[in-house]
């Protein structure tokens, strides 16, 4: 059984707006960096899109034991406290549906911006892919 830990935050320049998103994984020592751009998008859509891309990098799920780090609220809710979705209904089961692949998965609410490495990696990460939506085109 593989052990994972998964740093995931979305971002987006206005809300809806130009999003990104940034991901941290870390598993024995290793450590592996994700981010996107994922064009115009709320930030709960980003948010949510950082979790999905995450555990798609996972190589094998059934065999993994993920710890999700979130600075989301709605991610939080919606994935240890059973809250129902109100929009964004079909990301939201594509979300839950990935974690139920995974052996074991377990979610933890962090404070955002607050001085956890991983947490502000993902940020930057997630920051530096919205940049490259906002910038104009020449």
């Amino acid at each position: 059984m593989y052990q994972v830990e998964l740093f995931a935050d979305g971002a987006c320049s206005g809300n809806p707006g130009p999003a990104g998103i940034g991901v941290v994984l870390k598993s024995n020592g290793l450590r592996k960096e994700f981010s996107r751009t994922i064009g115009e998008a709320t930030n709960n859509i980003a948010e949510i899109q950082a979790v999905i891309d995450g555990i798609k990098l996972l190589k094998m799920p059934s065999q993994t034991e993920v710890t999700i780090y979130t600075d989301s609220q709605l991610v939080h809710g919606l994935l240890s406290k059973n809250w129902t979705a109100k929009c964004n209904v079909g990301l939201v089961n594509e979300m839950k549906m990935l974690t139920q692949q995974c052996q074991k998965f377990t979610v933890v609410k962090v404070k955002g911006h607050n001085g956890i490495p991983e947490n502000e990696a993902c940020h930057i990460l997630a920051q530096c892919a919205l940049k490259t939506v906002a910038e104009p085109k020449m």
